[in-house]
């Protein structure tokens, strides 16, 4: 299963379970789908995971949810062939999942030559509080030679922010690298994020369109589809990566949602180079 030159990311949706509860969280926005999924188990993800044929600088993502709170989590990532590099998103407060990845899991096998960290801690100061446990944890990994680093979402929410910034100078005093993303979404009526690129695509006004990813996104039943939204909403599965027969395919789709839009579809980010002006697709025949 080749990957297309123009994707730049594969993301894995292991589960959209999370032991967190965030306010703003984007995967789950009204909380309806985080437990409404069926789950493959891990011996169908290596099998699909390991007919993919990517590059070096396109690596699995694990996603969620909490990706640690699948229970073959660690099955998946000591049986991933070696030729596919591997990144996760975590938010690192499963304990026992913590654990059993010091010591199941070769730190070298999760790390790749990437301007960021391999294994990308999310601090949510609404569930985490100040983050102490939070640091003591990454530090644990990153003593024990995994490539690990802490960023949080610029919610615009003073108190949070307040945190934030307190927690970038435990970072450092710690030697963590700690970074900021920007916040997506909206925030008492206001929308936040950069979509000059396709500015109707959030209008919450249906159209008709043609769209092409620059993603491969997989559901945490091995479903694939073409954005985020189609995903959250279980909606439009364009094949499921457990089929021997499905195949990448760097094409425009129809689509009838155009303007409702999940912001990290369409809104202006950086690339996996970290240079902005990156839009997960493209959009075209707007009507």
């Amino acid at each position: 299963m080749k990957i297309p030159k123009k994707y730049k990311y594969i993301t894995t949706f292991l589960t959209l379970r999370c032991n967190l509860s965030c306010g703003f969280c984007l995967n789950d926005m009204d909380k309806k789908t985080r437990n409404s999924f069926k789950e493959l188990s891990g011996k169908e993800w290596v099998e699909a995971l390991n007919r993919i044929e990517s590059r070096p600088e396109v690596p699995i993502t694990f996603s969620g949810g909490e990706p640690m709170l699948h229970k073959d989590f660690i099955y998946i990532l000591n049986n991933l062939k070696p030729s596919l590099n591997m990144d996760i998103l975590t938010n690192l407060s499963y304990e026992k999942g913590i654990e059993r990845l010091l010591k199941e899991v070769n730190p070298n096998r999760v790390k790749r030559d990437s301007p960021y960290a391999s294994i990308r801690v999310s601090y949510h100061p609404e569930q985490m509080g100040d983050g102490e446990k939070l640091v003591e944890n990454v530090k644990k990994l990153q003593d024990a030679g995994f490539s690990v680093g802490i960023w949080s979402v610029l919610y615009p929410s003073k108190e949070q922010l307040y945190s934030i910034v307190q927690m970038q100078f435990r970072c450092k005093d710690n030697g963590i690298d700690f970074r900021l993303k920007e916040y997506t979404g909206e925030y008492k009526g206001e929308l936040y994020g950069n979509y000059s690129k396709y500015p109707e695509s959030v209008s919450k006004k249906s159209k008709s369109c043609l769209c092409k990813t620059s993603e491969l996104l997989i559901g945490p039943n091995g479903g694939v589809y073409k954005c985020h939204r189609d995903l959250y909403e279980q909606e439009f599965s364009i094949g499921n990566i457990t089929d021997p027969d499905f195949k990448v395919e760097d094409k425009y789709r129809k689509c009838n949602k155009y303007g409702n839009c999940h912001y990290c579809d369409t809104k202006t980010k950086t690339n996996y180079k970290q240079k902005l002006g990156h839009a997960s697709v493209e959009i075209k025949n707007v009507n």
